[in-house]
Formats: C-alpha cells, sequence, structure tokens
C-alpha cells in the first residue's frame, strides 16, 4: 500500500470589504439604469421617425387633396416607392384622380361642343320662327314651321344624348348590359333596317359571318357600333356598289369587317375620322352630326376593342373592329 502525504506550507486570507461590494452592485445597477434608458431612448426615437414618415405620407395627400379643392385639378401625390401601406394609399389616390380628371375633362369638351355646334341650329329655329312671326300666315304654313322646328329639336336633341353616350364611355363609366349573344344574327337584325336604303340605292350588301360565333357584351351598344358603320358605308357608295360585313374568329375574340366600293377616305383625312364633329370635305353635303364615328369608337374601346380603317380615294373603304370574348376577366 502507498500513502501520500501533502505538506502545507501556508495559508492566504482574502477579503472582501462590504463598502466594495455596494459599489460593486451599485455599478451595475447603475448600468443597467442607463441602458435601459438608452433602449426607451432608441425605442422612442425610432417610433417617433416611422411615425413621422408615415405621416408626411398622409401630409402629402392631404396638400394634394388641398391643392385640388383649388382647381389644381392635375395635382398628385408624390409616390416614394417604397411599397408600404402609405405608397399604396398614394398610388390608388392618384389613380382615383386619373378618373376624376378625364370625367371633368369631358364635361368641360360636351360643354364647349354644345356651345360651338348647337348655336347654328338654334339660329336657325329662331330664324324660322322670327319668319313665321312677322306676318300673317295660314294655319298650315303655321303648321309646317312648327314641324321643321320639331324636327331640328330631335335632332338636336339626338346630337347632344350621343355627345353624353361617348364622354360616359371615354371616361370609363358607360354601363355595360354584358350578355352572351350570337354576333351574326346581332349583324342580320341591323342590316335588315338598312335593307331597304341599300336597295333604293342598288348597292349589294353581303353578310358572310358562321353561325354559333358567340360574344359577351352590351348588345344594344354593338348594334350601334354596327349600325354607324353601316350607314358611313352606304351613304359613300354609289350605285351598282357594294358593301360586305364579315367576321371570323381571332384566338381571343372576334374581328369584324365592313367593307364599301365607295368614293373612299383620303389620306389627309384618314387621321381624323374618329374625332368628333370631324367631317371630310365631301361629306359636308350629306346629312349627319359627324358623331357617328367617334360613337363607334367610344363603344368598341368601351368593351376592350379596337377599331381601325383602312381607305384610299376612289379604292373604298374597310373598318376592322375587335372585339375580345369577354370585355372583362370572369365576365
Amino acid at each position: 500500500m502507498v500513502f501520500y502525504f501533502a505538506l502545507i506550507r501556508g495559508i492566504h486570507h482574502v477579503h472582501l470589504s462590504p463598502y466594495s461590494l455596494h459599489e460593486l452592485l451599485e455599478a451595475y445597477i447603475n448600468f443597467f439604469g442607463a441602458s435601459l434608458a438608452g433602449v426607451a431612448l432608441g425605442s422612442i426615437f425610432v417610433g417617433w421617425f416611422l411615425a413621422k414618415r408615415a405621416l408626411s405620407g398622409i401630409e402629402d395627400v392631404r396638400q394634394t387633396a388641398q391643392s385640388i379643392a383649388k382647381g389644381a385639378f392635375e395635382s398628385r401625390v408624390p409616390v416614394k416607392g417604397t411599397g408600404d401601406e402609405v405608397d399604396q394609399l398614394a398610388v390608388a389616390f392618384n389613380g382615383m384622380l386619373g378618373q376624376i380628371e378625364a370625367v371633368l375633362y369631358s364635361m368641360k369638351e360636351i360643354t364647349d361642343n354644345i356651345a360651338h355646334d348647337l348655336r347654328s341650329p338654334i339660329t336657325r329655329m329662331r330664324g324660322m320662327a322670327e319668319v313665321a312671326l312677322a306676318s300673317r300666315r295660314s294655319v298650315e304654313e303655321y303648321e309646317t314651321v312648327v314641324g321643321r322646328v320639331v324636327e331640328e329639336c330631335d335632332r338636336l336633341l339626338g346630337m347632344i344624348n350621343t355627345m353624353l353616350d361617348i364622354s360616359e364611355a371615354e371616361a370609363g363609366v358607360a354601363k355595360l348590359n354584358l350578355e352572351r349573344f350570337d354576333i351574326a344574327q346581332m349583324v342580320r337584325d341591323v342590316c335588315e333596317l338598312f335593307e331597304p336604303i341599300a336597295e333604293d340605292k342598288l348597292i349589294g350588301l353581303h353578310i358572310n359571318i358562321p353561325d354559333s360565333l358567340f360574344l359577351s357584351g352590351d348588345v344594344r351598344k354593338l348594334q350601334r357600333v354596327v349600325a354607324n358603320l353601316l350607314d358611313n358605308a352606304l351613304k359613300y357608295t354609289e350605285a351598282h356598289g357594294t358593301v360586305r360585313l364579315s367576321a371570323e374568329p381571332n384566338g381571343t375574340g372576334v374581328t369584324l369587317r365592313i367593307s364599301d366600293t365607295g368614293i373612299g377616305i383620303s389620306e389627309r383625312d384618314l387621321p381624323y375620322v374618329f374625332d368628333r364633329f370631324y367631317r371630310c370635305d365631301y361629306s359636308r353635303s350629306e346629312q349627319g352630326s359627324g358623331l357617328g364615328l367617334s360613337l363607334a369608337k367610344a363603344f368598341v374601346s368601351a368593351h376592350g376593342g379596337s377599331i381601325t380603317v383602312t381607305s384610299a380615294i376612289g379604292a373604298g373603304t374597310e373598318f376592322i373592329v375587335t372585339l375580345p370574348e369577354r370585355p372583362f376577366p370572369g365576365c
């Protein structure tokens, strides 16, 4: 058996003063207190910064609203590009302002058009009434004058209603009564109304549209589109000419073509044929308001489609209307 002995050579005494321990605890408390105060101040600063940043976006909206209230309708809320809720609010607010500005612009345009284009008809009606009152006339003569005034009033009322329809469609606020329909049947219904005119002018009216070609849209508005284009074609096609209507699927909807062998449209006039009240030189002798093609374009655009025209003097004209199968997803 082996024994080991440890030899103790000395003892080291460690003495902690109670005052030193108290100071150490106090130092720790002060440190943690200062740290907590710093964190609290930092949190307050960060919160203040974030709140100010968020409220600055709201302040931008408030200032923009005040500018618009003072008549600066072109004002928009600055979009900072952060993608947060305030930024999304700014984008939505600007979109709403764009719609409102478009409506206001359309209303102003309507007012300007009414002031400019209704002055002459009203002057004519006043002239007819003044002539009738200038001397004593027979009952039959008075009835004739009154009848002409009523006709002029009906024409003006139709013009005003058409301008309102165009403006609503262009501003994106036109109501579409959507339903699924056979475009061939719709075109045939319109053509039946114009067959007497075509027969009187000795113009051949040909329809080439396959059955069971369906679309979703506002049938009444699209009928007016076809009617206006067909009326134009018959009006400017001479005797023994031809007007053709055809339609075919294009993968996403339908392409409708209305062509004629008429007098054609000059290259100078082509860019303006869809403008309100624009009339080519040769068309001024024909009756019309100059709103038919504008209405057609507005209604087609309201359905999410497009309308184009190709023509040349002496070579006829072709209008191409492209309509989606559904004006809006899900309808």
